[in-house]
């Protein structure tokens, strides 16, 4: 997320530039972040993970998808064998959706709503999801790796090589999620505490 964007989030005015810096701003990202009480280096994967699924930020994802890609490369770094870069790609994509979206996957049958309208207008619930929302396993998994059509695979070969990176990945996104939102939870305790 741009710096600007977080910062109007919080209601300061923008940055504040060096009268003879050519543009140079005088506080970076880190002591903007610390101005409004959030400490960026406690989990910056984890509040990039929170942008992006609270305020659907585009500059948050195309961030947060290099730092992933490093971190499945470190994780990766070891094994032995063929690795696809398609399938490093599609992985990563997997990972992010699956911790911006911990609850599931909307269904697209009925949207969402976990409900169906018969022929007679009769409302019935969906047979293909769980209150609107698909819940993650390995069949989803699977699906969501192989739907984008660039990497295609046979479950057989999924569930052996790339299910346990997958899900040690999803497991780190998730760590990092939970550490920013402590960070959060902190700053609000406090906030009630002192008002």
């Amino acid at each position: 997320m741009r710096p600007e964007t977080l910062l109007a989030k919080f209601g300061l005015k923008g940055i504040n530039y060096s009268q003879g810096g050519g543009g140079k701003g005088i506080f970076s990202l880190e002591e903007q972040l610390a101005m409004v009480g959030i400490s960026w280096k406690e989990s910056p994967v984890g509040f990039l993970i929170l942008f992006t699924e609270i305020h659907k930020d585009f500059h948050s994802r195309k961030m947060l998808e290099p730092v992933v890609m490093l971190e499945l490369i470190n994780m990766t770094a070891k094994n032995r064998g063929q690795k696809s870069e398609l399938a490093y790609k599609a992985i990563v994509q997997v990972a992010i959706t699956e911790a911006t979206s911990q609850l599931g996957q909307i269904c697209p049958t009925c949207n969402g709503s976990g409900y169906y309208k018969t022929e007679r207008r009769q409302k019935r619930n969906c047979t293909f999801c769980n209150e609107g929302r698909i819940q993650w396993d390995e069949h989803s998994r699977f699906a969501a790796l192989v739907s984008d059509g660039k990497f295609r695979c046979t479950y057989s070969v999924f569930k052996r090589k790339y299910l346990p990176i997958l899900q040690q990945l999803t497991c780190w996104l998730s760590d990092q999620r939970t550490i920013a939102m402590l960070a959060l939870m902190e700053r609000i305790k406090r906030e009630e505490e002192a008002a």
